[in-house]
């Protein structure tokens, strides 16, 4: 089967790059250097993930994360997620540029917002000292991240929840600024995209109506599609690992403040403009829901999907169908 693109940008497609002379190239050295960098780089992976697992276990036993910690105790803390998340990403192959860096926020501001593209983007920012995020509950059972959310004194929050206290926790975490916790990271579209789109921003991180401080993640999509939205998590940090370059660019953006009168949802629109008109993404209105029909997860339905899904995309859109977006039909900003 031929893959397709649909008349309307589908957020959750894979990107497919141009093959061009520069991507045999890469691939080609990529695949003949391959063993060396796969063990290489599998062996780093495995001496980070056991520093993370084995010094935050121990720092953490018998402490109640859910208040502040000794300011000595969260400081070693912090030294080693950030020392296992620089193993890790260094073990991935990621060559991290930071810019606009004199906007890079302190731990003392209320929140810091991103685009979400992949399950990586937590190690990422982590690893530049951002080691605190809101992870639905089921990260929980997921190990390495179960350790580091828990230890960064992060938020786990329930989607199924209907008694709005996931959002009273993030409001509250959000309004303290008292210093005690770390900077909380929220990744407001609840799920990764493409890297071409963004989807609806959700109101949790803007509820508080604190200022946000803003940043944007972009892998190198040139030679593979970087996002796990479209493909497996395990297939996607193979090639990663395999793959000779593997540029990520941290762009801090400043922060955005509510204007009177404005309510949640308004801030939410308007910070996920910023993104648009900053990067040239496609705005579209879809849910983490979508993100599920689209790959076949948790045996989601059509039913389930969005009115937008439902108006853009018919039930044939899927994964499975071959249905991806080629990039040399998009048109980013500042790549």
């Amino acid at each position: 089967m031929q893959y397709k693109q649909h008349k309307d940008h589908h957020p959750f497609a894979a990107v497919m790059p141009t093959k061009n002379l520069a991507y045999y190239i890469y691939w080609t050295f990529s695949i003949v250097f391959a063993p060396l960098t796969f063990l290489t780089r599998f062996t780093i992976v495995i001496i980070g993930i056991i520093l993370n697992s084995v010094s935050l276990s121990l720092l953490i036993k018998g402490q109640n994360m859910d208040l502040p910690l000794k300011p000595m105790r969260r400081r070693i803390i912090r030294f080693f997620q950030i020392l296992s998340s620089k193993i890790i990403i260094f073990g991935f192959g990621f060559t991290i540029t930071e810019r606009n860096k004199h906007l890079k926020p302190k731990q003392t501001e209320n929140v810091l917002i991103s685009n979400h593209v992949a399950s990586s983007d937590p190690v990422v920012y982590a690893s530049l000292g951002f080691t605190s995020f809101v992870s639905k509950e089921q990260v929980r059972q997921i190990p390495i991240y179960s350790t580091m959310a828990i230890a960064g004194q992060g938020l786990f929050v329930d989607r199924s929840a209907r008694d709005g206290s996931s959002l009273r926790k993030m409001i509250d975490r959000i309004s303290d600024n008292s210093g005690n916790f770390p900077l909380l990271t929220v990744f407001p579209e609840g799920t990764t995209v493409n890297q071409a789109s963004l989807i609806q921003f959700k109101r949790g991180a803007f509820s508080a109506m604190k200022p946000v401080s803003m940043a944007c993640i972009r892998y190198c999509q040139r030679f593979f599609n970087t996002s796990d939205a479209s493909q497996n998590k395990v297939i996607l940090q193979l090639k990663t690992m395999i793959a000779i370059w593997n540029p990520v660019v941290i762009d801090y953006m400043g922060i955005l403040a509510p204007l009177k009168g404005e309510t949640d949802v308004e801030f939410a629109n308007r910070a996920r403009n910023k993104y648009i008109e900053r990067y040239g993404f496609v705005a579209c209105d879809c849910t983490w829901k979508d993100n599920y029909y689209f790959n076949s997860l948790a045996n989601t339905q059509y039913e389930e999907t969005s009115d937008y899904y439902k108006a853009h995309f018919g039930p044939e859109v899927t994964r499975q169908n071959k249905f991806v977006i080629f990039k040399k039909n998009l048109k980013l900003k500042n790549e």
